[in-house]
């Protein structure tokens, strides 16, 4: 593998690009650029601009970049800010499924942020005499012509089958809307929750669609091979392609790059990690050596989105005071970024130290308050942020990225003092009292909800760790771990983190499908020994008829949620111990019960209740739960058995039976089938995973 990574990190603020000796862990260079959000590109134009200046620094060595990538706060940004298209939700059932399809797939607006919602239109196709290509595109036609730009398309059975699925996206691209599928988003049976996923995710398609194509280009404009990678908010990661398709699964990525950078240069066993950027701060978790991972709500819907769980917090580096008569009601959520505003304290110092320095309330856009304060002189207005309030109360060090020299930001703040009726240390103690007491509220929660030992460490990173994070350490009474190089090390963490395996095979006769399955294979087994965690590794395939050949790419993160101490896998001893450990039993009390080239399989103890773990090759423990039964098997004999097991462990409840948690694991795969409804689509599930994978496969109908 190539020695050098390079990732670019976009964030609210500032778009940096790094380049790493993986071999090393060691920062080669670095670039740092204000994100573009008005440029005509939009921020990935920035991320261009940052990987030329990154590239034209490492000069010759640009040779050595193994691959690029990319995490992007673009998807979150756009359903924060509500700057999303209006989706249209194309339903497909058939026969006595279209009542129950039509109530679940009609979602309405979706509210995506204090007043800020993703409005839906809805048809329904009914497909019980096949799917009408004439029928879809009409349908297509009318959400058109109500406004829709992006479609997401939700059949009943779509998991079992995709295909109508496809041809109705298919339709809709060649109408010139993006579209996506529910199907692509999760395997899971739920169709309500597949639908508000898959509508999600066409919301963003327009926000996104240029974004991989010109970092690509930026690339082949530098004479640069290298593979895109762009990294999840799981902590996986994804080809361009599928980050054109699915874009919403990056949302969490900048926390899961902060995490990553966490686990990776510091190897941290608990602790809260803080990225304080210019607009906004991300409160993470990392429990045991491992980020917490969750399925994300959106203003409580569920999805199928998996992401870093963090706390998102309107405080930062460049929060500007909010003012209320004499008083500062609240630090941001505008920033001086948002604003178009330099900081204060960044200014040349004779230009606040003259005369005629005053203090103006604007709106920070149109629809703000006028309540945001900032200083004028008679060319210039200056952000008062709590940066400045640091800086003026000589809290940052000398050589920090965030420090200035104390003077300009102690004349501004004397300005708004006045206002205040207080001193300009008073003044800047009082903005930044603000910012710093939102991010810690947070920050408690956080530590609550996870249950975080008391000396457990706050980490520090974003360019404005400094300025915030060792004022919140204080109020939570616990250690600060800073990093070198804080401002940067979510790109690291995000070239570090990535692993990319490529298999070609000859394939043979035919369309090259038996080529295509076994090609994945080993690029899913080597991409898992060259250090990624199963659980995050996806894999796809491409035949090129021209030259006979199947292509097959697997892409994964370097144990994120199976903590990032080490890339070596373990041996069978300490596999054992890591699920006798999160099972909390003795060693002695566990046993084998089946193993393959990515999980070994762990239960301990007798009968219904007894543990079961899933321990993959670096220690991650991606399953450990009671198991009321624990089926091993291949073929339609597991098939068999698992039918009658689901059968005796329904609850009928009359109108319904409540069915029992079940999960598969065969292959590089786990699969969670608690939202199926019914047990043919347990059974349906089951028969896909043996078709897929040789081998074992061990089904858990949890207790």
């Amino acid at each position: 593998m190539s020695a050098l990574r390079v990732g670019v990190d976009v964030g609210g603020t500032f778009t940096k690009a790094v380049a790493v000796d993986a071999a090393a862990g060691e920062l080669r260079a670095h670039v740092a650029v204000p994100t573009t959000h008005g440029a005509e590109g939009g921020v990935t134009a920035g991320a261009a601009a940052a990987l030329r200046g990154l590239l034209a620094e490492l000069g010759a060595d640009r040779d050595a970049v193994g691959y690029v990538a990319f995490s992007t706060t673009q998807a979150m940004n756009a359903l924060l800010e509500g700057d999303v298209a209006r989706v249209g939700v194309v339903a497909i059932a058939r026969g006595r499924e279209l009542r129950a399809t039509r109530r679940r797939t009609a979602i309405g607006a979706v509210k995506l942020a204090p007043g800020r919602e993703l409005h839906t239109e809805h048809e329904l196709i009914d497909a019980s005499a096949g799917l009408d290509r004439e029928q879809a595109r009409a349908a297509l036609e009318r959400l058109a012509s109500r406004g829709c730009e992006a479609i997401a398309v939700s059949g009943a059975y779509s998991v079992d089958d995709p295909g109508e699925e496809l041809a109705v996206a298919a339709a809709a691209r060649e109408l010139g809307m993006p579209a996506c599928c529910g199907h692509e988003l999760s395997g899971a049976y739920g169709i309500e929750t597949r639908t508000v996923s898959a509508a999600i995710n066409a919301a963003v398609l327009p926000v996104v669609e240029l974004t991989a194509g010109v970092v690509a280009a930026a690339l082949r404009a530098a004479g640069v091979e290298a593979p895109l990678l762009v990294l999840r908010g799981d902590g996986g990661a994804m080809s361009t392609e599928s980050f054109r398709r699915r874009p919403s699964f990056t949302v969490g990525s900048g926390p899961a790059a902060g995490v990553a950078a966490a686990l990776h240069q510091i190897g941290v066993a608990d602790a809260l990690v803080l990225e304080c950027g210019g607009t906004s701060s991300n409160v993470s978790v990392v429990r045991n050596g491992r980020p917490v991972l969750r399925s994300i709500r959106v203003m409580g819907r569920p999805t199928a989105i998996r992401s870093v769980e963090s706390w998102v917090v309107g405080a930062a580096g460049g929060s500007m005071a909010r003012l209320r008569r004499r008083r500062i009601a609240e630090a941001g959520p505008r920033s001086a970024h948002i604003a178009g505003l330099p900081y204060a304290c960044f200014a040349p110092p004779a230009e606040l130290l003259g005369a005629g320095l005053r203090l103006e309330a604007i709106a920070p856009r149109p629809g703000d308050p006028e309540e945001y304060a900032c200083v004028a002189t008679e060319g210039r207005r200056y952000a008062l942020t709590a940066t400045c309030a640091a800086n003026a109360l000589g809290l940052i060090a000398e050589g920090s990225h965030a420090h200035a020299p104390g003077e300009a930001a102690l004349a501004a703040f004397a300005v708004l003092g006045r206002r205040l009726r207080k001193g300009p240390e008073e003044a800047a103690r009082e903005l930044l009292d603000a910012a710093v007491e939102k991010v810690a509220a947070s920050a408690r929660e956080a530590r609550r909800a996870h249950e975080l030992p008391g000396d457990a460490p706050l980490v520090a990173l974003g360019g404005a760790a400094d300025a915030l994070a060792p004022e919140v350490a204080r109020r939570l009474g616990v250690p600060l771990v800073r990093p070198e190089h804080p401002e940067v090390l979510s790109s690291v963490g995000a070239a570090l983190s990535l692993v990319r395996s490529e298999v070609v095979r000859s394939a043979g006769s035919g369309d090259g499908a038996a080529a295509r399955i076994a090609a994945a294979r080993e690029a899913e087994r080597e991409c898992v020994e060259s250090g990624a965690a199963p659980a995050t590794v996806a894999t796809e395939t491409s035949y090129e008829p021209g030259g006979g050949v199947v292509r097959a790419v697997a892409t994964g993160a370097v144990q994120l949620e199976a903590g990032a101490a080490s890339r070596r896998p373990l041996d069978d001893e300490r596999r054992h111990a890591a699920a006798a450990a999160a099972l909390r039993l003795p060693v002695e009390r566990l046993s084998l019960l089946a193993a393959n080239d990515f999980y070994r399989v762990y239960r301990g103890g007798e009968g219904s209740g007894a543990g079961v773990a899933v321990v993959d090759p670096l220690g991650g423990v991606p399953l450990a739960d009671t198991a009321k039964e624990v089926l091993v098997g291949e073929g339609p004999d597991l098939l068999d058995r698992l039918d009658a097991a689901v059968d005796a462990a329904s609850v009928n409840l009359g109108v319904a039976a409540m069915l029992p948690r079940v999960a598969l694991i065969g292959g590089s795969r786990i699969v969670d089938l608690s939202d199926a409804r019914r047990p043919e689509e347990i059974l349906a599930a089951a028969r896909r995973q043996l078709d897929e994978h040789d081998g074992t496969t061990v089904a858990v109908l949890a207790g």
